[in-house]
């Protein structure tokens, strides 16, 4: 039986990032009529869990069991009165990236929120994305907005910074953003990084941005765009930096498909902005699907999105 409402999936572990992610869920449970979904995964058995016998493995996991299943109940019931939403409670056991991803579908939610889990290695320069959040990211069925730490208003955008590199799914990727600019009522900024300095190539992405600024605004959403040339700083840098200049709410990235035995990746550029953002970023992957019900409509009336221009944003 299918789902009767709108569901968002709220990945919880009680750790900051994903209480930030819990508490960016309220508004867009409210503004989607949607309920949310709170899920805590308990992990499979570990190296130490196999030297324990089988009645002390299972006397454990019990125990876990109902200890967080009351803290999430607890939890739900206190969401539920903060938010004004209806707000249940599942604990699954397994992978968190394969339970997140299965229970998202099974549900058939909208969306996905959930912390982005960077961790420091290396350098303090350099970040990685939670494994977890990665796979969810890759693989999930619908859009993932990870969290990193809470914003003045959570869940409320009134900027969106939305980076093209016109390939052949950067029509969805502008879909989305209209989707959620509609609801918000947010400007939507287009940014486009080009690699070389070439004056036919500026050119026609000043077409193209043009093209995609027009399709959004006939939308009814207000949008600004510019391109720059990559010079010194990563193409990331750059969309970051950018990110503060218009004090962005929200950046919405296309994550890439490869044709391989792996169905989905994220790409660098898009690891490093997903990892060192401090606003949150929706992530669609190509076969992510996001239909609250209001936009549908195509926006590229003269198909330039179609090209697949090697000079954008990788």
């Amino acid at each position: 039986m299918k789902p009767s409402r709108n569901k968002i999936l709220v990945a919880v572990d009680f750790e900051e990032q994903s209480m930030h992610a819990l508490v960016h869920s309220y508004e867009l449970a409210s503004l989607f009529d949607a309920d949310l979904l709170l899920l805590y995964v308990i992990e499979g058995i570990s190296i130490l869990g196999k030297l324990r016998s089988p009645e002390e493995y299972l006397k454990n996991i019990i125990e876990e069991a109902r200890e967080k299943f009351d803290k999430l109940e607890a939890l739900a019931g206190n969401v539920s009165t903060k938010a004004a939403v209806k707000v249940s409670a599942l604990i699954e056991k397994g992978k968190p990236y394969d339970k997140i991803i299965g229970t998202a579908r099974e549900q058939e939610v909208l969306l996905i929120v959930m912390g982005n889990n960077s961790n420091m290695f290396a350098s303090k320069s350099r970040r990685i994305i939670g494994s977890n959040t990665l796979n969810v990211i890759r693989e999930a069925h619908c859009p993932v907005i990870t969290v990193k730490s809470i914003s003045k208003l959570p869940g409320k955008y009134t900027t969106i910074l939305l980076p093209l590199d016109f390939t052949s799914q950067t029509k969805k990727q502008v879909q989305k953003a209209i989707e959620f600019g509609g609801y918000f009522g947010a400007k939507i900024n287009i940014i486009s990084i080009l690699r070389g300095n070439n004056k036919i190539t500026k050119l026609l992405k000043q077409v193209q941005l043009n093209q995609v600024k027009n399709a959004i605004q006939k939308n009814g959403v207000h949008c600004e765009a510019e391109f720059f040339v990559q010079k010194e700083k990563s193409v990331s840098e750059m969309i970051l930096d950018y990110s503060h200049k218009i004090s962005a709410d929200l950046i919405v990235i296309m994550t890439q498909q490869k044709k391989s035995i792996i169905d989905f990746y994220v790409g660098s550029n898009a690891q490093e902005i997903i990892s060192k953002s401090e606003i949150p970023v929706l992530s669609i992957v190509p076969s992510a699907d996001f239909k609250p019900g209001m936009v549908t409509s195509m926006v590229d009336p003269l198909g330039v999105l179609k090209s697949n221009t090697a000079d954008g944003v990788p």
